[in-house]
């Protein structure tokens, strides 16, 4: 008994042998030539490269932005947003503007408003 124990590595690694002879043993007449594959095999295509924003308009997704009294309609120009103001203070609305650029990531003082 401790001769086995002793070698007890090389009776795992032959038990294995022997599992992969059986395997192979009872696998030797199958056809393996008649085995059609129904799916053909693609790769998928993936992107390469992050999605490229425009930096003249980098708000433009994100448009039409609205507020209590005011909406962010459009850009006139580039990097100058047109601002409907109905019945608030333009300094009110302006600082929530300058909030929502903050929290988009959008550098404040690269944007000009314009008040309708």
């Amino acid at each position: 008994m401790t001769k086995i124990y002793k070698y007890r590595l090389i009776v795992i690694l032959l038990i294995i042998i022997g599992l992969m002879g059986m395997v192979r043993w009872s696998y030797r007449n199958y056809p393996w030539e008649k085995v059609e594959v129904k799916v053909p095999l693609t790769p998928l295509l993936t992107p390469t490269s992050a999605p490229v924003i425009d930096p003249d308009y980098p708000l433009w997704k994100l448009l039409p932005y609205k507020g209590i009294g005011f909406v962010v309609d459009r850009y006139i120009e580039p990097l100058t947003l047109a601002v409907t103001v109905k019945g608030i203070d333009k300094k009110i609305v302006e600082k929530e503007i300058v909030k929502w650029l903050i929290e988009n990531k959008v550098a404040t003082d690269s944007h000009k408003l314009i008040f309708n």
